[in-house]
């Protein structure tokens, strides 16, 4: 049997460790945390700026890793873990929850977009809630959707 309330208690908990670097460089969701580089590189003529102490080192690349410290770094004085094999670092493409992100941003995920593109008018309330749970999800690919 599991606790009462435990997600939410482990969600809180991963918050709290997290706090100083939520939301401008984590955001988290239960056990799952996602970070961002930056995406500026501050190329001098096509090449990335190095480090200044470190000529063979990337300076946007040695912040990042700088981030990754950090929270690992937290975790480790919480007695957090991480799970390895869930680890993604430094990859052009990836799906959390459900969401596909790039390089370029966000982007839907084709089974949704599969959805819609076979989507015929809705005869039951279930077909009405599976098209409402679809559009929460795609709503932010729509301009002015809430507008």
């Amino acid at each position: 049997m599991g606790w009462t309330n435990s997600v939410p208690i482990f969600h809180n908990e991963i918050n709290f460790i997290l706090q100083p670097e939520i939301p401008y460089n984590i955001l988290s969701f239960i056990d799952n945390i996602g970070t961002q580089g930056p995406k500026d590189w501050k190329l001098i003529d096509g090449i990335p700026t190095k480090h200044p102490t470190n000529p063979n080192i990337c300076l946007v690349l040695w912040g990042f890793f700088k981030l990754l410290n950090c929270i690992l770094q937290c975790m480790k004085y919480y007695s957090g873990m991480f799970s390895g094999h869930k680890l993604v670092i430094c990859t052009a493409k990836f799906k959390i929850l459900n969401h596909v992100y790039t390089l370029e941003g966000q982007v839907p995920e084709e089974s949704c977009l599969a959805l819609i593109k076979c989507w015929e008018p809705c005869k039951l309330s279930l077909e009405v809630c599976a098209s409402l749970g679809t559009t929460g999800i795609l709503h932010i690919f729509v301009k002015n959707f809430v507008h």
